[in-house]
């Protein structure tokens, strides 16, 4: 991944906040708004997304997005910053900048140059599976993310999270994970299947019912088996 790019725009962006920060006085206030406008839509825009499951089609302009928010939440400490008293504000947005260096953070930042390849399946018209590689290291440290999306071929520039399972290759053959819708299309049974290098039978096979509520909710209808 491009961390060194990744950090250099971080820091180029912080820096460019603390310069607008430094001659707040002398910002236009055409421009004072529109910074209130874009972190307002951009927060605004992640609340919805987050309740609905909804996202772009392009996992690149997805991770993109990650880089508005990070724009985003260092004009509100910009703006918190100019609360008084002044020097005790300025220390505590100061300090809510450290989080930003976590994992986290920097990670889907990262992804924005070099997203991680992923095999796209289209189980029907409208449904599709997403299988993404993750972790380095170990069988224990790796595996793949596999998420089932509602695709309308009216609306293909977004989609919709379905029913997401991860699966580790200490456990199965991760990267051979997929996705079968079953007859009824209201069910869809995500199988891992066994792995040469692990001893016995270590596929996984579970079906689930397809849809899930339009706010994230643990799924409890979910019954494994092994095949």
């Amino acid at each position: 991944m491009h961390f060194r790019l990744t950090f250099a725009l971080m820091a180029a962006l912080t820096a460019a906040m603390v310069l607008v920060r430094i001659d707040w006085g002398r910002i236009p206030p055409r421009v004072k708004t529109g910074l209130v406008v874009f972190a307002a839509a951009v927060f605004f825009i992640f609340a919805v997304c987050y309740a609905t499951k909804w996202s772009a089609a392009s996992s690149r302009l997805n991770f993109a997005f990650c880089w508005a928010l990070l724009a985003a939440w260092e004009i509100v400490l910009l703006h918190f910053s100019l609360l008084r008293p002044r020097w005790l504000t300025g220390i505590a947005a100061v300090v809510m900048l450290f989080p930003l260096l976590s994992a986290s953070v920097i990670f889907p930042l990262a992804m924005a140059f070099s997203p991680l390849p992923a095999t796209t399946t289209r189980l029907s018209d409208e449904i599709i599976s997403v299988r993404t590689p993750w972790g380095t290291g170990t069988a224990n440290t790796t595996g793949t993310d596999l998420i089932l999306y509602y695709q309308p071929s009216w609306m293909p520039l977004l989609r919709r999270a379905l029913r997401p399972a991860r699966y580790y290759n200490g456990k199965c053959d991760a990267n051979a994970a997929y996705a079968v819708l079953e007859p009824d299309y209201w069910h869809v049974t995500m199988v891992c299947p066994a792995a040469a290098y692990l001893p016995g039978d270590t596929a996984i096979s579970i079906t689930l019912p397809l849809t899930r509520p339009v706010f994230h909710s643990p799924i409890k209808e979910a019954t494994p088996s092994s095949k």
